[in-house]
């Protein structure tokens, strides 16, 4: 008599001996891609511009409205410029970077939808002026 052994799905067997791995790395995947597609709604690529990215986010999310940015912006007393589009707001913000305790400038625009909600922050560097 001959006893011959059933064939095995070498695919199955593997599935099952990965366990909950697929399923983890999956998870994993999804909570990274949600957290990347929520934080923020501009981005700076100068690693010093990013505590002034962190305080506009914090202080002025997007939807607010141009009196709000206006009132933040004259409170901490950053300089105006004419804006060169209707429906923006033009600030030079000066910030010190608190590791290399050196100032950083940036001319940030903040854009406004026809009902006046900021919808957009556009950030670039700027040279340093002294200060009056």
């Amino acid at each position: 008599m001959t006893f011959t052994m059933p064939h095995q799905n070498p695919v199955a067997s593997t599935a099952v001996r990965l366990g909950p791995l697929p399923f983890c790395s999956l998870l994993l995947l999804l909570a990274l891609l949600a957290a990347g597609c929520q934080k923020t709604f501009f981005q700076v690529d100068d690693p010093q511009l990013k505590p002034i990215q962190e305080m506009i986010e914090t202080q002025l999310p997007k939807g607010s409205t141009t009196e709000r940015v206006t009132t933040f912006l004259s409170v901490r007393a950053y300089e105006l410029q004419t804006p060169e589009k209707p429906g923006t707001l033009v600030a030079i913000i000066r910030h010190i970077d608190l590791q290399t305790v050196r100032p950083v400038t940036a001319r940030v625009t903040f854009y406004f939808d026809a009902n006046g909600r900021l919808n957009a922050v556009e950030m670039t560097r700027t040279a340093n002026q002294p200060i009056e």
